[in-house]
């Protein structure tokens, strides 16, 4: 019993779900009741497409189901008052008895769109969309009044006209059937802007003035002009005629073919229409519609619509009028064109095609079987000459032999070293036994190891010559893997194993002495290591260095440079034991490496006779040349027990020799290492220290004798190292220029100095210049472009600019540093030597130098109170340098009684601690700002 309850309630439950799942699915499909008022007749082709086309559209979609019912005015034939006050009572009484209401009204034609706005209130004012409407008033009226959009009917009245001209080149005039029709004025005013536009004239034939008689009888006389069928339905005796009665008489009885502006009748004695598709226009009414019943407003809707025409031609009917030859475009579409022959006797043509199509495929496929025969014939003696011509093209010797070890192939190369066709001989027969069987040996050794194996090996030529060659030979096995032969292919290498000695040699040895490079070097000096340490004896390694060498290449030239490195190996070389190494590291750089020396003295007299043998003279293409040469020793045990760093030790050596006055040889100590890592060390905390902005200005003023205020201060540049403290100028100055650094550091000081100086001007500060000394280094050949760069960006003028320069600069005379010089000078910058009297000028020299400024060396002044020729010196500079017009400063005055007496011989500008030491900018400006 409580089974069967359970069963019954869930019975119950699943149908009471399935229920409401089927209400809500049913909820979800919003219903809608369309009416579709059609202004003609149901027979009407277009009014056909357009209730197909909209009830299509509508079937198609799943989230609105409409119900669609389709009214059909017929105002063709029945547009009186009485028959529209009829049908709109039919429309009440459906309305009235069956509860017709319509969610949505469409329209097709001016009569329907019209019977629709003057019964607008009688419809509850339901949204409208309409579609074939082209009375403007009409459409503009239902806009302004209700809840009305759609398609307005715009007549390809300009296309068509164009067509006309086209067919009819000759005609100016455009004959227009029309009845009155309502619509249709619309339709004929927009014909006639059309035609007036165009420059063509329209002839009205108006069928409600006119029988059907009279019509044909007009249109009888009308010949190879162009005829338009506006509408025809009902003549001006009341006679009506349907639409394809109307066409069939008009078409029939017509002088001249007749055109339309709708699809309808062509194919049916029409010669063809400019149309738009009602198809086209109905899915887009359609898509209004859908977007109506989605909640939109019709009105927000615009009313405009923009479609392509078509142009349809009937070709029967332009034959019928000798029209069949024109040429149409090819956009045009043509129906009931005559038939090409093909389509007519297409079967005919098809057989006939198929026999002769099987006969020539019989006859090609013999041609092609017996050529092709003929061309593999050709084809493999082609192929056989070209592996013939390949074969013999090879330069190596090429050779087949097979398992009983005669000769199948053999190349031309091989035949003609050898002196012998070998095809269908051994290796005994060929050559003597000894070799026959060496050869025999190495092809059981091929095939014994399954691949290739390769081998070098003299042979002797049929003409006595010999060769080195490298053999490969490669056991051959057929498909299944028995053995078929052996291919040999032997490469003549005689000239590339010249080739690599030359290149092991050229490898360890300088190109241009053919001496030792390094690599050999290294070498020979570690297997020298080896002996010296197993015999207990020393070994020098004396490092050589030409002395001035530069200078010969750069005012001679370099062949003559590679000349005497070439004559300075051969003296080394000479000079030196065979169990002795010489090398040429590279330049003028030479390594002697002196073996089993077991007393310095020993090694003195070796390195003095080295080093007079090299400063002999040379004589060298019409140059006599005298050449010193400095040298740094060190010895094995002492300092060191490796290649490089006795190497490294005696290069320190030399360094050494070359800074106490070159032309002589100094031996490795301890201290020159430390000197080295010092400098070294330095260096890379310069590279770091402009980052790091260690470096500064000190400015030291110049005065004019009698004034208390300077007029001309000179930028010093100071290093403050964050560990070493203050690094005099001395010995950071030297290694800048040797690094290269000097020339951004030299910018910077100018960049610097000059913004200093413009601040004190800005300030209220007056000086008349400001002094930057100068690297020889420096001037290259942008260096003007790059100072007059940075005045241009500081707006720096040229005048407060002095550059000090060293005597030996300006006396070098090179053109680059004359050609810098002169370009700023041209600016207006000024240029001093500095420490004047320390160089080797003449005063011919000075007389040319572009310099305003000579500054004495404090070298002179601090002496010129107690030693005479100091005082003479100065005096002679002084006077000089006033009879060339040139300013004159003393450096390094410190006392008074140094002043009284610069300034009795007529030095009048001076320098030094006397009247102040060099001091930062801000302490600069705070004590001469105040001496204004």
């Amino acid at each position: 019993m409580a089974t069967g309850i359970r069963m019954l309630l869930t019975a119950f439950l699943c149908l009471l779900f399935s229920q409401l799942q089927a209400q809500e699915a049913t909820a979800e499909v919003v219903q809608a009741d369309v009416l579709l008022l059609v202004s003609c007749e149901p027979t009407d082709p277009a009014a056909q497409i357009i209730v197909n086309t909209i009830r299509d559209r509508f079937a198609r979609q799943d989230e609105i189901r409409v119900h669609l019912h389709v009214e059909f005015l017929d105002s063709d034939h029945f547009s009186n008052a009485e028959y529209l006050t009829a049908f709109r009572n039919l429309l009440a009484y459906r309305h009235d008895n069956f509860g017709d209401t319509y969610d949505l009204v469409m329209t097709a034609g001016d009569s329907a769109l019209r019977l629709i706005a003057d019964q607008y209130e009688f419809f509850r004012r339901p949204p409208v969309v309409f579609l074939g409407a082209s009375n403007a008033d009409l459409i503009r009226r239902v806009r302004k009044d209700g809840d009305f959009t759609g398609l307005p009917d715009v007549l390809p009245v300009y296309e068509f006209i164009s067509l006309m001209r086209y067919l009819f080149p000759g005609a100016n005039n455009i004959h227009v059937i029309d009845d009155g029709t309502e619509g249709q004025e619309q339709h004929y005013r927009a014909l006639a802007v059309a035609a007036e536009s165009l420059d063509v004239k329209l002839v009205l034939h108006d069928l409600s003035q006119l029988s059907w008689a009279e019509l044909t009888q007009q249109l009888s006389q009308i010949h190879n002009q162009p005829l338009l069928l506006l509408s025809a339905h009902q003549d001006g005796q009341g006679v009506q005629l349907s639409l394809p009665q109307a066409m069939e008489r008009i078409s029939t009885q017509s002088g001249s073919p007749v055109w339309s502006l709708w699809q309808q009748g062509v194919g049916d004695g029409l010669a063809g229409t400019v149309f738009t598709d009602v198809g086209d226009a109905a899915s887009m009414a359609v898509q209004l519609a859908q977007e109506i019943l989605a909640g939109h407003p019709a009105r927000d809707i615009p009313a405009e619509w923009q479609t392509h025409y078509k142009t349809l031609v009937d070709m029967k009917v332009l034959e019928k009028y000798g029209l069949q030859d024109v040429s149409l475009p090819k956009s045009v579409i043509v129906i009931n064109d005559a038939p090409a022959f093909y389509e007519e006797y297409s079967g005919a043509v098809i057989f006939s095609g198929l026999i002769i199509f099987i006969l020539i495929a019989f006859l090609l496929l013999f041609y092609l079987e017996t050529r092709r025969r003929r061309l593999s014939d050709i084809q493999l003696n082609q192929r056989t000459d070209l592996m013939r011509n390949i074969i013999d093209s090879v330069p190596d010797l090429m050779f087949y032999k097979d398992t009983q070890g005669r000769y199948v192939l053999s190349n031309r190369r091989y035949n003609e070293f050898f002196g012998i066709n070998p095809i269908g001989l051994n290796d005994y027969e060929v050559f003597d036994k000894d070799t026959a069987e060496y050869f025999r040996q190495k092809d059981r050794e091929a095939i014994a190891r399954k691949g290739g194996d390769t081998n070098e090996e003299w042979v002797h030529g049929a003409d006595g010559s010999t060769m080195l060659i490298e053999t490969k030979k490669t056991p051959i096995y057929s498909p299944d893997g028995e053995l078929q032969g052996v291919f040999g292919l032997s490469r003549d290498i005689t000239a590339l194993k010249k080739a690599q000695e030359n290149l092991e040699h050229i490898a360890h040895h300088d190109v241009l002495t053919g001496l030792p490079n390094r690599l050999l070097l290294n070498k020979r000096l570690e297997y020298a290591l080896q002996l010296s340490r197993r015999s207990g004896e020393s070994l020098a390694v004396v490092f050589i260095d030409l002395d001035r060498f530069k200078d010969i290449n750069d005012t001679i030239g370099h062949d003559i440079g590679d000349l005497l490195l070439k004559d300075v190996a051969q003296r080394l070389n000479a000079n030196v034991r065979d169990s002795d190494i010489c090398a040429r590291l590279g330049g003028d750089e030479f390594v002697i490496v002196l073996t089993q020396v077991d007393t310095p003295e020993k090694i003195q007299e070796k390195c003095e006779q080295l080093l007079q043998v090299i400063s002999r003279p040379y004589s060298l293409q019409s140059h006599m040349l005298s050449v010193f040469a400095s040298a740094g020793i060190s010895i094995y045990p002492e300092h060191g027990n490796r290649v490089d760093e006795l190497i490294r030790n005696a290069d320190a050596a030399l360094h050494k020799a070359k800074e106490l006055g070159r032309n002589r040889y100094c031996y490795y100590h301890r201290e020159l290492t430390d000197s080295i890592h010092s400098r070294m060390s330095l260096e890379q905390d310069m590279r770091s220290a402009m980052e790091s902005h260690q470096f500064l200005l000190h400015y030291q003023p110049q005065f004019h004798v009698g004034e208390n205020r300077p007029r001309r201060v000179e930028a010093l540049l100071r290093w403050i190292h964050p560990v070493r403290g203050s690094i005099s100028p001395l010995d950071f100055i030297p290694l800048a220029e040797t690094t290269g650094m000097i020339v951004e550091l030299g910018y910077w000081v100018v960049r610097s100095a000059c913004q200093q100086f413009m601040f004190w001007r800005e300030q209220g500060l007056e000086l008349d210049k400001i002094a930057v000394n100068v690297s020889a280094i420096q001037i290259n050949a942008s260096f003007a472009n790059t100072i007059a760069g940075i005045m241009d960006h500081l707006d720096f003028r040229p005048e407060w600019l002095e550059l000090e320069v060293t005597e030996s600069l300006m006396m070098s005379g090179t053109t680059e540093v004359n050609q810098q010089v002169h370009k700023l000078r041209e600016m207006g910058v000024e240029f001093a030597i500095d420490d004047f009297g320390t160089g080797y000028s003449s005063l011919s020299k000075i007389k040319s130098m572009p310099v305003t400024v000579l500054k004495i060396d404090q070298s002179f002044v601090r002496d010129i109170n107690d030693d005479v020729n100091d005082y003479e010196i100065i005096r002679a500079i002084v006077l000089m340098a006033k009879s060339l017009g040139l300013t004159v400063v003393a450096e390094g005055v410190e006392r008074q009684e140094q002043e009284e007496t610069l300034y009795r011989i007529g030095c009048e500008w001076m320098q030094g601690y006397h009247y102040a030491r060099p001091m930062d900018g801000n302490s600069f400006y705070q004590q001469y700002a105040s001496a204004d």
